[in-house]
């Protein structure tokens, strides 16, 4: 009785992935046989059960998958390079890519084209998904039904395309974001960027502001720092379906309107100022070019969006928003 529960307890057994037990032999009271491998099994008839385990170990399948960060600097360039870009620019940006961002890009559309066909036509609107679980796909059925109610025409041929930190945070005057989530989405990536290029006045994560913001309601109330305060609900959230999920749309359908009536006001304010810059500016060059004698000087080729990202920038931060490393200390 003894013997056997003394083997038990002297024999450990190990797993190898679902194999049988090891059955390493007991220390032995002897010493081995002499010869040429004598010392080599020594060693592992004395070596403890811990040892033998991990000798057994199989690791060759753990590999680790490297992490590779794009930075920005290659968008920037050619960017920059690119004569044919839009007057302005400007991506909405929702976690699906389903409801929300393909709703407020047609209803922002609607509202500008509304206020000033012409400005309308030099504004390019593009939506994005933070997560990848929806990749092209075309809007959600319930997206399109409330888009026809309200009179919305959805983007042509829409599929969700996911956003692309390095690239997109570059080519878009401004983000619009829908809540502190897609936001955090965002900003996870964009604000590293701020912290490796210490060069420039590049400042990306401050091109990254919650669509709900430019609501009436919110610009009348406060500054606040709650974090839902601004924020625009996903309406799909939990796929509860049939009328309460429609309702939900509806609803989700409103706050878009009433941001977007706001970010639109806003974007005609911005081309104003647009406008009074360029005027100002050929006024100074006139001016100066006649005092020298000389002919008069081209204006200098600006960007309605790049007076929009200055504008934008101009706004107070969302502190909540701003990762620690970047707040002011």
């Amino acid at each position: 009785m003894y013997s056997m529960m003394h083997t038990a307890t002297a024999q450990p057994a190990c797993k190898r992935g679902g194999a049988a037990p090891c059955t390493a032999p007991l220390p032995s009271a002897t010493p081995p046989a002499r010869s040429r491998c004598s010392s080599q099994r020594a060693v592992q008839t004395h070596a403890t059960p811990q040892q033998q385990n991990a000798a057994s170990l199989d690791v060759s399948g753990a590999v680790v998958q490297p992490s590779f960060r794009q930075t920005p600097w290659a968008a920037e360039a050619d960017t920059a390079a690119d004569t044919n870009r839009a007057a302005a620019r400007v991506a909405f940006i929702s976690e699906s890519g389903l409801c929300r961002s393909v709703l407020a890009a047609a209803a922002f559309k609607a509202a500008l084209h509304s206020r000033s066909p012409e400005l309308a036509a030099k504004v390019v609107c593009e939506c994005r998904a933070t997560k990848d679980y929806c990749l092209g796909q075309g809007p959600d059925p319930l997206t399109v039904l409330v888009a026809a109610e309200r009179g919305w025409e959805l983007p042509e041929a829409y599929r969700v395309q996911q956003f692309y930190e390095s690239r997109d945070i570059v080519e878009f005057d401004v983000c619009l974001v829908m809540d502190k989530f897609t936001a955090a989405d965002v900003l996870r990536e964009v604000s590293v960027f701020d912290t490796i290029k210490t060069w420039g006045k590049a400042n990306y994560s401050s091109k990254v502001r919650r669509l709900g913001e430019f609501s009436a309601l919110n610009i009348a109330a406060p500054p606040s720092k709650d974090p839902e305060a601004g924020d625009i609900g996903d309406a799909l959230y939990g796929n509860v379906g049939g009328e309460q999920e429609l309702e939900s749309v509806r609803r989700v359908a409103v706050e878009v309107q009433q941001a977007c009536d706001g970010f639109a006001d806003f974007i005609v304010s911005v081309a104003q100022q647009h406008e009074e810059a360029i005027q100002q500016q050929q006024a100074g060059d006139s001016d100066a070019a006649g005092a020298a004698g000389d002919a008069p000087a081209e204006p200098a080729s600006t960007r309605l969006g790049d007076t929009l990202t200055g504008v934008i920038r101009t706004m107070s931060a969302m502190e909540w928003l701003v990762p620690p490393m970047l707040q002011p200390r």
